[in-house]
């Protein structure tokens, strides 16, 4: 499959489960090896990076985080470092800097010290995302970053994405299972059925009714709400082999 990715845009990921939305960002990522092709950043073959050049342009959020719950908020953050620094080496000033400019860009100021077990659920998620921000990568992957948040927390964390997207000027792709969510907040949208790419482009141009049909199997309209936006309201799933 073939698909381009705009530098300094938002692309989310649509799909249904298992077409192989997580493979694709993990591709990119050179996380798995792939069957055929080339996967090209900044002209260059991904293969061809070392772990450590690679992670300095791409930081990637995998949707589970294993890590020991009694880790402080600034020792996780300090964790997306690890691009710049030799093994066992002290934070040097520059990275002392990237991490408290990566907490206050999550509104976490003064939550340094604590652990991540007394943090909810969306705290949680703004820590991680810091991790990316000190890591200081151009390219931002995030796979379902929203999923277990309530939805207040789901907002948050998008509206924030949009906000290191326009001030930090990173490029962010991002796997969503919300339609709506992809709609207000991406610049464009990469739908996926099968593990082949359907269509890319603007989410007016891709998240159509038909396409809904065809790739997630239900029967939805596109209305717009007061204000005027965009708003897919599924009507029902559609029999099996009627998509």
């Amino acid at each position: 499959m073939t698909a381009s990715l705009p530098k300094g845009k938002i692309t989310a990921i649509v799909g249904p489960n298992g077409c192989g939305k997580s493979t694709f960002l993990k591709a990119i990522n050179c996380m798995i090896p792939i069957s055929g092709g080339a996967i090209d950043l900044f002209g260059r073959d991904v293969r061809s990076f070392s772990r450590k050049a690679l992670s300095r342009e791409i930081a990637f959020l995998t949707q589970s985080h294993d890590l020991p719950q009694d880790v402080p908020v600034a020792d996780l953050v300090a964790m997306g470092r690890f691009p710049y620094r030799r093994l066992l080496s002290p934070l040097t000033k520059d990275d002392q800097a990237a991490i408290h400019r990566a907490i206050d860009a999550v509104g976490l100021r003064g939550y340094e010290k604590r652990a991540m077990q007394h943090l909810s659920g969306g705290e949680q998620q703004r820590a991680w995302l810091a991790v990316l921000l000190a890591q200081d990568a151009s390219i931002l992957l995030l796979d379902e970053p929203t999923t277990y948040l309530d939805v207040r927390h789901q907002l948050r964390i998008l509206s924030l994405l949009r906000e290191i997207n326009e001030t930090w000027g990173r490029t962010v792709v991002i796997v969503l299972h919300d339609m709506n969510q992809a709609y207000q907040y991406a610049d464009e949208v990469l739908m996926m059925k099968d593990g082949t790419i359907v269509s890319t482009g603007a989410p007016q141009d891709v998240l159509t009714p038909d396409r809904l049909r065809r790739v997630f199997a239900i029967d939805a309209e596109v209305v717009r709400t007061k204000d005027g936006r965009p708003f897919i309201v599924p009507r029902d799933a559609l029999p099996d082999g009627e998509a």
